[in-house]
């Protein structure tokens, strides 16, 4: 027994002594060992994008828009009928949109699931409510109204022509796309959101309330079924907006993530068959708007020579702009996401 005990006392003070030159070796053998494990994954999936605002000329456009589109993890873009003033440039005046209409159901149901279609109507025509049953019929997702843009509004937004159109959006949850220039037409626009407080609307380009932020603030705590996109329209309009933040990025990313649950990611670049208007264009114009949600910082083509500050959102924050809020904005509307 006690010559166990001697072994044993002498192993341990071995085991003491060789201690110090033991353990590098065991440690690196440990550590090869954890790393032949499988690790989880800690870069970020490439998002899945929804495109809440875009315009097309035909559906000949599409094979650009679809390349620009992949080079962006964009999945799906909501495509809205058209007046022939907002596709041509020189035309004044509400007409047209029937044939733009049918060009962009023509393209959702050409591409199920890559692109929804909300058509237009004309207000002043008598056939409007009609003519909008019958384009959801076809394959339409919802409506798109440019009563509220100042080169469209010959009539008042509430006025008493409307109210069918409005009534049955509102009983059938069809989801409207509807451009308001807040600061011109906002009594009218706030009368019609009283009068039909469950109608379900996108007011885009932050309610054209970009610079006046209070006002946009105002609205979205007041209409909670009102939502916005980011996007900000026309080359010359988006360079504004993209300055505008840059000027001030913590003032927008504190609105934006306000409102993270009713915000979504829009383009509205137009998509025409004008020469510049190339895959390279389409995807570089894009990618300004996903770098203005993403980085610190970024460059665009069309503001040479200039760093541009943008907005660094949340991932979490991310992941509603470019997918979540538009998938549950769809879920019990007219006809569900596909």
């Amino acid at each position: 027994m006690k010559l166990r005990t001697g072994y044993l006392l002498k192993f341990f003070v071995v085991l003491i002594f060789l201690f110090p030159f033991l353990y590098l070796p065991i440690r690196g053998v440990i550590y090869q060992i954890k790393n032949l494990a499988p690790r989880s994954k800690t870069a970020a999936e490439p998002p899945a994008i929804i495109n809440a605002h875009e315009h097309f000329q035909s559906l000949t456009n599409v094979p650009k828009f679809l390349e620009a589109m992949k080079r962006n993890d964009i999945v799906t873009t909501v495509i809205v009928g058209s007046p022939e003033a907002t596709i041509l440039t020189g035309r004044t005046g509400f007409f047209g949109e029937e044939k733009y209409n049918q060009e962009v159901l023509k393209i959702a149901n050409t591409y199920p699931g890559q692109f929804i279609a909300f058509p237009t109507i004309n207000p002043r025509d008598p056939a409007k409510l009609e003519k909008l049953k019958g384009d959801l019929a076809a394959g339409g997702q919802g409506l798109k109204l440019y009563n509220g843009h100042s080169m469209f509004h010959d009539l008042p937004l509430d006025d008493p022509s409307m109210e069918p159109v409005y009534q049955y959006c509102e009983a059938n949850q069809i989801p409207m796309l509807w451009h308001v220039n807040s600061g011109l037409y906002q009594k009218e626009f706030e009368n019609v959101l009283k009068k039909f407080p469950r109608l379900k609307v996108i007011c885009p380009h932050l309610c054209l309330a970009s610079i006046a932020t209070g006002r946009f603030e105002y609205l979205m705590k007041t209409y909670p079924n009102l939502y916005t996109d980011l996007s900000f329209g026309y080359i010359d309009f988006l360079k504004a907006g993209l300055l505008r933040i840059s000027r001030d990025p913590e003032k927008y990313r504190r609105l934006i993530t306000r409102y993270q649950d009713r915000v979504f990611f829009g383009t509205d670049t137009v998509v025409t068959s004008a020469a510049y208007k190339t895959a390279d264009w389409l995807s570089d114009v894009t990618r300004a708007y996903r770098d203005m949600l993403e980085k610190d910082t970024y460059t665009f083509f069309a503001i040479p020579n200039m760093t541009l500050r943008g907005l660094a959102l949340d991932q979490k924050v991310l992941e509603k702009i470019y997918r979540r809020n538009f998938e549950k904005f769809m879920k019990n509307s007219y006809d569900r996401l596909r």
